[in-house]
């Protein structure tokens, strides 16, 4: 099965956060992401979901991710 975009951009944030990862940079998630065909509206959507969640956090200046 296909996952949502939402979650496999979570997955791919998972994977540059590499192993006991905690954070990870905005703007190489986005070129990564970008790379890997997801638009800037999944992205965002994604990282609302996510922040909603407690899952993830993004600082106030949007440049670091970090896993919570």
């Amino acid at each position: 099965r296909c996952p949502r975009p939402s979650e496999a951009i979570f997955g791919v944030l998972r994977e540059l956060g590499g192993p006991g990862g905690r954070s990870v940079p905005l703007p190489q998630a986005l070129a990564v992401l970008g790379a890997r065909g997801f638009t800037p509206a999944q992205v965002s959507a994604a990282l609302a979901e996510y922040e909603g969640l407690d899952v993830l956090q993004v600082n106030p200046a949007r440049t670091m991710i970090t896993f919570v």
